[in-house]
């Protein structure tokens, strides 16, 4: 069987377009940007006290502030970013609860790149500025808490999927897109444009008015019920 020298098996992973990097330190704070168009980033240990930004005039494909708090190891593999933490003692999360700011951390993205953010161990006090870029897809596994969506206009239908509760969480979007929810386990205290809804139990299956199908729009699903969830245009 003939083998073609120039072929690259990585044009084929569904996140990727372009070889590695070439120039990459796993211990380092960045990532290059090397002509990549769709990547998958990976946090599976929680994030605290963080933000997650697409920023406009972003050179690399992933750069981390990480302040007073402890630097990541990343792993790059095909179309996949990881970010993972040592594992936190107890002490850690105790100066992460009662000390806001110790261990702020920026994650920023390269905006010409469409993401998808999967984000496992939990979500709290943290803000995703997505609005300069393109989102595929966001899951949050664990649950989340004080935390701000702020999403772009979406270039198809995209997912939302949050397991594990919701507290406190505020999404924001263009004026002309529409949300789509479905909320497993009841809500207390419900914003959804200008309207407010006290308390639903069960499965509640609610949109912003303006979701058409087939159109580009979120769809927003939670399971382990949500108290304190606002949805907004921006």
């Amino acid at each position: 069987m003939m083998i073609n020298p120039t072929s690259d098996s990585t044009t084929d992973h569904p996140y990727r377009t372009a070889p590695p990097p070439r120039t990459f330190d796993p211990d380092s704070s960045r990532v290059p940007y090397d002509g990549q168009t769709r990547m998958r980033l990976t946090i599976p240990s929680g994030l605290a006290h963080a933000c997650i930004v697409i920023d406009p005039a972003a050179r690399d494909l992933l750069a981390i502030e990480c302040g007073d708090g402890p630097r990541p190891r990343i792993r790059l593999a095909g179309g996949d970013l990881a970010l993972t933490w040592r594992r936190r003692s107890f002490g850690d999360w105790l100066r992460e609860v009662f000390t806001p700011g110790l261990c702020d951390t920026a994650i920023v993205l390269h905006p010409a790149v469409e993401w998808t953010v999967a984000l496992r161990g939990g979500l709290c006090r943290a803000e995703l500025d997505l609005t300069a870029g393109t989102v595929a897809r966001i899951d949050i596994a664990g649950g989340c808490s004080e935390v701000l969506l702020d999403l772009p206009s979406p270039a198809a239908v995209v997912p939302i999927r949050i397991s594990g509760g919701a507290s406190h969480l505020g999404i924001r979007r263009p004026a002309e897109t529409g949300v789509g929810l479905d909320v497993a386990g009841g809500i207390a205290m419900l914003r959804l444009d200008d309207r407010s809804l006290g308390a639903i139990g069960g499965v509640a299956q609610l949109d912003t008015g303006d979701v058409t199908r087939g159109v580009p729009h979120y769809e927003l699903t939670i399971a382990g019920g949500a108290s304190d969830l606002s949805i907004e245009r921006r």
